[in-house]
């Protein structure tokens, strides 16, 4: 065992891993110590605020996404900064993990192992793609990286079926954060379809191929479906399957029929769906003369990309499912063989183009006034206000309105916010009478905006937040006397 140790810390990869970990570790760090700024953050910190306090996601409490990144707020009662703290440490095993990945993908390339594994671990530590934020991207990372590596490895003497259905099994987790999961599930579908062709199409050839591929595909699909049955019979226990549904599955329809409009509705969606089909195609008739390294790299970036344009909004956090395969392309200019290094190159290239064009991402200033904001907080040269005006310019103007009703009204007050900013009940300990938690999932919806009358009729809050910005009401508020105005928002306070 001690020699084993020994072997162990006397390793270039060892150091290597503990020294980029812990690099990632400080980019990270001052993610902690954000103020509450982050509109999806908000919503989230409220509804796993609301479930650990009894309320049934989607029925009493309600967002349009898969229940596990709600229920991993849930577990820290919505504290953001534990939350964060998990997403930290989910993401130095993230880290691990794809280095594990690139030592078996490229072997004895050390300097390609390095650079791919540098690249991930700098760009998801940094808060130029948002990897600073708890969203559902960087949670699902884990499980898709560790099913990457298993099917990567795969096939084995031993636990062939284990390592399908595991592999299949963590997908499906990550299926349940986001349901664009669902695209990496469908990568290392085609990756384990391709590699398993035979060379030539007899009908022999042909009916041992799918026979046991066959085999292959019921194992691996039945894993990524469990936790979805999982869920169902949950949500059917609670009441909530139809809610289930609706929230995740048939509401997100126009949410992902956004920018696709090309000469018919989805038309734009069909077109991306076509282009990928054709590659796919074309790496299937190209499968003798590809490398095993490069169908697997190719056929990722393929699908991650698909996945980060799937609805065509440039909201940046959605790179963060491109990168570990963009970084493998990283991690491949560094190959020896010059053709597959040319390639890389220009498609590295091309994603980085992309992603800094298309994607809104924060700017190489901001980056780096996001590392001096911090360090000038900690040392005292900048106030409270300064720093947290930095994420934005709102947060002071929020923490006005939260300070003002944590030191007024009764210890167990009720609050309505008809505005965007989810966060305040967090801050306060409220929950919304209704569903709804921020009004745009409210306004224009006419089922939406009865249902929020009727909840706050029956139970009339003893405040009122009406932001400045927020949609037209179209429903009765009595909003009571005005107790605080802001530049952004004002506060009504039920008269009796």
């Amino acid at each position: 065992m001690k020699d084993k140790l020994r072997q162990i810390e006397s390793s270039h990869h060892f150091w290597y891993a503990l020294g980029i970990s812990f690099l990632f570790f400080l980019l990270r760090l001052p993610s902690l110590f954000e103020p509450f700024w982050y509109g999806d953050e908000g919503i989230y910190e409220t509804l796993g605020l609301a479930i650990s306090r009894g309320r049934v996601l989607y029925t009493q409490i309600w967002d349009n996404k898969p229940p596990l990144l709600y229920y991993t707020y849930a577990l820290f009662h919505g504290d953001q900064f534990l939350v964060r703290l998990l997403s930290l440490f989910v993401g130095i095993s993230c880290i691990l993990i794809f280095f594990a990945l690139c030592q078996r993908i490229f072997n004895a390339q050390k300097r390609s192992t390095f650079i791919a594994t540098a690249t991930f671990a700098i760009l998801f530590g940094l808060p130029f793609i948002e990897g600073n934020i708890a969203n559902a991207e960087n949670f699902m990372l884990l499980p898709i990286i560790t099913a990457a590596y298993i099917i990567y490895t795969y096939p084995k003497k031993d636990g062939r079926i284990r390592q399908l259905l595991i592999a299949g099994f963590l997908l499906g987790i990550a299926f349940l954060y986001k349901i664009v999961g669902i695209f990496d599930f469908a990568a290392l579908f085609v990756f384990l379809l391709i590699t398993a062709s035979p060379n030539s199409f007899t009908a022999k050839a042909i009916f041992t191929y799918v026979t046991k591929f066959l085999q292959t595909a019921s194992l691996f699909t039945l894993g990524f479906v469990l936790p979805f049955l999982i869920s169902v019979l949950y949500f059917l226990s609670q009441g909530a399957l139809g809610a289930y549904i609706q929230a995740v599955f048939l509401s997100t329809v126009g949410y992902v029929g956004y920018g696709n409009t090309f000469i018919i509705p989805q038309g734009l969606l069909i077109s991306k769906l076509l282009v990928l089909a054709a590659f796919v195609l074309y790496l299937f008739s190209k499968r003798q003369s590809v490398s095993r390294q490069t169908l697997f790299i190719s056929l990722w970036v393929a699908f991650s990309l698909f996945n980060s344009f799937f609805s065509q909004r440039p909201y940046t956090h959605y790179v963060l499912v491109l990168l570990p395969s963009f970084s493998l392309v990283i991690g491949s200019i560094f190959i020896t063989k010059n053709r597959f290094r040319i390639v890389s190159l220009l498609t590295g290239i091309l994603l980085s183009f992309t992603s800094l064009f298309f994607f809104n991402h924060w700017s190489v200033q901001k980056t780096v006034g996001y590392y001096t904001n911090f360090m000038s907080f900690i040392t005292g040269e900048k106030s409270v206000t300064e720093y947290e005006a930095f994420f934005d310019r709102r947060v002071p103007q929020d923490m006005e309105l939260v300070h003002y009703l944590n030191t007024h009204g009764k210890d167990n007050k009720t609050l309505f916010i008809w505005g965007n900013a989810a966060q305040i009940y967090y801050q306060t300990g409220t929950l919304p009478p209704g569903r709804f938690t921020v009004a745009y999932h409210i306004a224009g919806l006419k089922n939406h905006e009865e249902e929020t009358a009727r909840a706050l009729k029956d139970n009339p809050s003893d405040f009122t937040i009406v932001f400045k910005n927020a949609p037209n009401l179209t429903f009765p508020l009595t909003k009571g006397r005005q107790v605080l105005t802001t530049r952004e928002a004002t506060i009504y306070e039920r008269i009796n």
